[in-house]
């Protein structure tokens, strides 16, 4: 063979690359459906969000955990 010519076999280059992208995809897609587990389940807290707050008795803020779905929907309902 001559330089240049291939025996129609891409280059191992090309195949590396290509299993890297799968590879990235598929780390890619497990971080997806972990997040999105820990966000159906509730178990995320993310320190941006708004939250109420309570203080100890040196002063310092304590989070106050967030009611769940139900609590917040029976308060919204209930007549007051």
């Amino acid at each position: 063979m001559r330089r240049g010519e291939t025996n129609g076999h891409p280059p191992a280059r090309e195949l590396a690359d290509a299993l890297a992208l799968v590879l990235q995809e598929q780390a890619g897609t497990e971080r997806f459906r972990r997040r999105q587990a820990r966000v159906r389940h509730g178990s995320t807290e993310t320190l941006d969000r708004a939250r109420p707050l309570e203080f100890d008795e040196n002063g310092f803020p304590i989070t106050q955990r967030t009611p769940s779905f139900v609590t917040r929907v029976a308060r919204l309902l209930s007549p007051t």
